[in-house]
Protein backbone atom coordinates (compact mmCIF):
# COMPACT_ATOMS: atom_id res chain seq x y z
CA UNK A 1 0.00 0.00 0.00
CA UNK A 2 1.68 2.74 -0.90
CA UNK A 3 0.91 5.77 1.91
CA UNK A 4 -0.61 9.32 0.28
CA UNK A 5 0.91 12.66 0.69
CA UNK A 6 -1.05 15.45 2.34
CA UNK A 7 0.26 18.48 1.27
CA UNK A 8 -0.03 21.20 3.43
CA UNK A 9 0.79 24.77 1.89
CA UNK A 10 2.22 27.06 4.37
CA UNK A 11 2.69 30.89 3.66
CA UNK A 12 6.51 31.88 3.20
CA UNK A 13 5.51 34.30 5.83
CA UNK A 14 4.85 31.40 8.26
CA UNK A 15 8.21 29.08 6.76
CA UNK A 16 10.47 32.18 7.54
CA UNK A 17 9.33 32.48 11.24
CA UNK A 18 10.71 29.08 12.04
CA UNK A 19 13.92 29.90 14.15
CA UNK A 20 16.34 27.54 14.92
CA UNK A 21 19.85 29.30 16.35
CA UNK A 22 21.52 25.44 16.88
CA UNK A 23 21.37 24.82 13.04
CA UNK A 24 22.59 28.33 12.79
CA UNK A 25 25.77 27.83 15.33
CA UNK A 26 27.15 25.00 14.03
CA UNK A 27 27.05 25.94 10.34
CA UNK A 28 28.74 28.93 11.37
CA UNK A 29 31.09 26.45 13.61
CA UNK A 30 32.00 24.81 10.81
CA UNK A 31 31.87 28.24 7.92
CA UNK A 32 34.47 31.11 8.60
CA UNK A 33 31.66 33.54 7.83
CA UNK A 34 29.69 36.32 10.21
CA UNK A 35 27.08 35.22 11.97
CA UNK A 36 24.66 37.40 10.24
CA UNK A 37 25.76 35.99 7.44
CA UNK A 38 25.24 32.40 8.56
CA UNK A 39 21.59 33.38 9.78
CA UNK A 40 20.87 35.25 5.94
CA UNK A 41 21.85 31.75 4.52
CA UNK A 42 19.66 29.92 7.19
CA UNK A 43 16.59 32.20 5.80
CA UNK A 44 17.76 32.00 1.93
CA UNK A 45 17.52 28.20 2.81
CA UNK A 46 14.00 28.90 4.38
CA UNK A 47 12.97 29.72 1.27
CA UNK A 48 14.51 26.84 -1.00
CA UNK A 49 12.96 24.79 1.31
CA UNK A 50 9.65 26.91 1.00
CA UNK A 51 9.94 26.42 -2.84
CA UNK A 52 10.60 22.88 -2.52
CA UNK A 53 7.81 22.09 -0.28
CA UNK A 54 4.88 23.84 -2.02
CA UNK A 55 5.75 23.65 -5.68
CA UNK A 56 7.62 19.87 -5.86
CA UNK A 57 5.98 17.46 -8.14
CA UNK A 58 4.85 20.37 -10.37
CA UNK A 59 8.30 21.91 -10.89
CA UNK A 60 11.68 20.82 -10.75
CA UNK A 61 13.92 22.31 -8.02
CA UNK A 62 17.10 21.42 -7.08
CA UNK A 63 20.18 23.11 -6.15
CA UNK A 64 23.24 23.65 -8.62
CA UNK A 65 26.07 25.82 -8.91
CA UNK A 66 25.10 29.14 -7.87
CA UNK A 67 23.49 27.87 -4.49
CA UNK A 68 26.09 25.49 -3.40
CA UNK A 69 25.80 27.79 0.12
CA UNK A 70 22.35 26.85 0.52
CA UNK A 71 22.87 23.41 -0.13
CA UNK A 72 25.19 23.22 2.42
CA UNK A 73 23.38 25.10 4.77
CA UNK A 74 20.63 22.34 4.17
CA UNK A 75 23.12 20.03 5.01
CA UNK A 76 23.33 21.65 8.30
CA UNK A 77 19.72 21.58 8.99
CA UNK A 78 19.70 17.76 7.84
CA UNK A 79 22.19 16.68 10.53
CA UNK A 80 18.90 18.13 13.38
CA UNK A 81 16.87 15.18 12.23
CA UNK A 82 14.25 15.69 14.39
CA UNK A 83 13.84 19.29 14.01
CA UNK A 84 14.31 19.18 10.08
CA UNK A 85 11.40 16.54 10.11
CA UNK A 86 9.41 18.49 12.32
CA UNK A 87 9.95 21.73 10.31
CA UNK A 88 8.95 19.41 6.94
CA UNK A 89 6.03 17.81 8.05
CA UNK A 90 4.88 20.97 10.58
CA UNK A 91 5.00 23.26 7.73
CA UNK A 92 4.17 21.13 4.48
CA UNK A 93 2.27 18.07 5.10
CA UNK A 94 5.86 15.70 4.31
CA UNK A 95 9.40 15.42 4.57
CA UNK A 96 11.52 17.23 2.06
CA UNK A 97 14.38 14.47 0.71
CA UNK A 98 17.76 15.85 -0.30
CA UNK A 99 18.28 13.78 -3.46
CA UNK A 100 21.23 13.81 -4.97
CA UNK A 101 22.44 12.82 -8.61
CA UNK A 102 24.07 9.32 -8.61
CA UNK A 103 28.40 9.51 -9.78
CA UNK A 104 27.74 7.82 -12.94
CA UNK A 105 25.06 10.76 -14.18
CA UNK A 106 27.34 13.52 -12.93
CA UNK A 107 30.15 12.29 -15.19
CA UNK A 108 28.13 11.76 -17.78
CA UNK A 109 26.37 15.11 -17.77
CA UNK A 110 30.22 16.75 -17.26
CA UNK A 111 31.50 14.78 -20.60
CA UNK A 112 28.59 15.98 -22.85
CA UNK A 113 28.81 19.23 -21.78
CA UNK A 114 32.96 19.43 -22.07
CA UNK A 115 31.69 17.43 -25.73
CA UNK A 116 29.09 18.93 -26.79
CA UNK A 117 28.04 22.77 -24.91
CA UNK A 118 26.01 24.08 -27.90
CA UNK A 119 23.85 20.87 -27.49
CA UNK A 120 24.12 20.52 -23.73
CA UNK A 121 23.48 24.20 -23.17
CA UNK A 122 20.22 23.93 -25.67
CA UNK A 123 19.21 20.89 -23.17
CA UNK A 124 19.56 22.89 -19.88
CA UNK A 125 18.51 26.30 -20.74
CA UNK A 126 14.62 25.47 -20.86
CA UNK A 127 14.63 23.86 -17.35
CA UNK A 128 16.49 26.59 -15.70
CA UNK A 129 14.74 29.37 -17.61
CA UNK A 130 11.55 27.36 -15.89
CA UNK A 131 13.21 27.22 -12.63
CA UNK A 132 14.53 31.07 -12.71
CA UNK A 133 10.43 32.16 -13.68
CA UNK A 134 9.13 30.25 -10.65
CA UNK A 135 11.78 31.68 -8.19
CA UNK A 136 10.81 35.15 -9.41
CA UNK A 137 7.53 34.34 -8.96
CA UNK A 138 7.14 32.60 -5.99
CA UNK A 139 9.71 34.45 -3.75
CA UNK A 140 10.68 37.75 -6.15
CA UNK A 141 13.14 39.49 -7.87
CA UNK A 142 15.47 40.18 -4.95
CA UNK A 143 15.74 36.54 -3.81
CA UNK A 144 16.44 35.59 -7.20
CA UNK A 145 19.29 38.12 -8.16
CA UNK A 146 20.85 37.28 -4.60
CA UNK A 147 20.79 33.42 -5.32
CA UNK A 148 22.04 33.59 -8.89
CA UNK A 149 24.19 36.75 -8.87
CA UNK A 150 25.35 36.99 -5.34
CA UNK A 151 26.19 33.21 -4.31
CA UNK A 152 26.67 32.43 -7.41
CA UNK A 153 29.32 34.86 -7.71
CA UNK A 154 30.69 34.74 -4.03
CA UNK A 155 30.03 31.17 -2.80
CA UNK A 156 32.18 28.97 -5.38
CA UNK A 157 33.40 25.71 -4.43
CA UNK A 158 36.07 26.92 -4.32
CA UNK A 159 35.45 29.56 -2.07
CA UNK A 160 33.69 27.34 0.12
CA UNK A 161 36.78 24.95 0.14
CA UNK A 162 38.88 28.12 2.01
CA UNK A 163 36.11 29.14 4.59
CA UNK A 164 35.01 25.40 5.90
CA UNK A 165 37.42 24.97 9.12
CA UNK A 166 38.69 22.08 9.53
CA UNK A 167 37.44 19.47 12.09
CA UNK A 168 38.70 19.69 15.56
Amino acid sequence: MVQQIERKFSPLEEVLAYQNDEVVYRFYDNYDVPLEEARDIFEETKKFLYLSGTYMGDHEIFTHEPLYIIDEMWHTFLLFTRDYHDFCHHYFGFYIHHYIMPRDAKRRAIREFEEEREKASAKVRPILTEYYTLIYEALGEETLVKWMRHYGTKYTKEYLNTIRRPLE
